[in-house]
């Protein structure tokens, strides 16, 4: 097999040297041309498709690489924010709002009569108006006014109440209206609720008069 390449290869060699040099130098261009095509065509080109597909995949891997280290940036972020840092914000600003209104509330029970003196207070002021008669004195049961959250259990308890008087009288309008006067006039101070002025055997009427205060102490208050 070795001896008919050889004397293949000498009779190309033959016939290539009787050509014109023209014709010898368009058959080494041809060639060299089919030389080049097939190693393009098993070589080059494969190895192109391989390097674009390499490319794609370093794109891939690089958009996926910034995603996670903008993943990374977040996670870190959070894990430097403290949680809590809201809810102790919130603790912070109703602990400051109850503490106004618990100045707010001092201001205004500061100067109110005592719940235990009420009564004591009216009757007093009635016993200098000697042209007054006393019908009925009675104390009604305290309103829960603002509720707090019990420490021992989740029942709410009252935190501030409501209590109040009624009084019954009669006399004469100018005679009530001094006594009216002279309440006014007390340092202590109270709340109206209630005044009923009713004619019934003229120049005589009779009065029914209900005043409260505000008080944290639930204890009701005794006649």
């Amino acid at each position: 097999m070795t001896d008919s390449l050889t004397h293949q290869y000498r009779k190309l060699s033959i016939k290539f040297i009787k050509v014109s040099l023209r014709e010898q130098v368009l058959i080494l261009v041809c060639g060299l041309a089919v030389l080049i095509l097939i190693i393009f065509t098993f070589f080059l080109e494969p190895l192109s498709d391989n390097s674009k597909k390499l490319k794609q995949n370093i794109f891939s891997a690089e958009k996926e690489i910034t995603s996670l280290a903008g993943q990374v940036v977040d996670l870190t972020n959070k894990l430097k924010t403290d949680p809590n840092v809201p809810i102790l914000k919130r603790i912070s600003m109703l602990e400051s709002r109850i503490q106004s209104i618990d100045r707010q509330l001092g201001e205004q029970t500061n100067n109110l009569v005592p719940a235990n003196k009420m009564a004591s207070m009216l009757e007093s002021v009635l016993a200098g108006s000697k042209r007054l008669k006393l019908i009925e004195l009675r104390s009604i049961a305290p309103t829960p006014l603002l509720l707090e959250q019990r420490q021992t259990t989740d029942e709410p308890g009252a935190g501030l109440y409501r209590h109040g008087v009624s009084l019954m009288f009669e006399g004469r309008y100018f005679d009530i209206q001094q006594y009216l006067e002279r309440l006014e006039a007390l340092p202590w101070q109270f709340y109206w609720k209630k005044f009923d002025y009713l004619v019934d055997d003229y120049p005589t009427a009779s009065v029914e008069l209900e005043i409260y205060t505000l008080s944290t102490n639930k204890a009701f208050i005794g006649i």
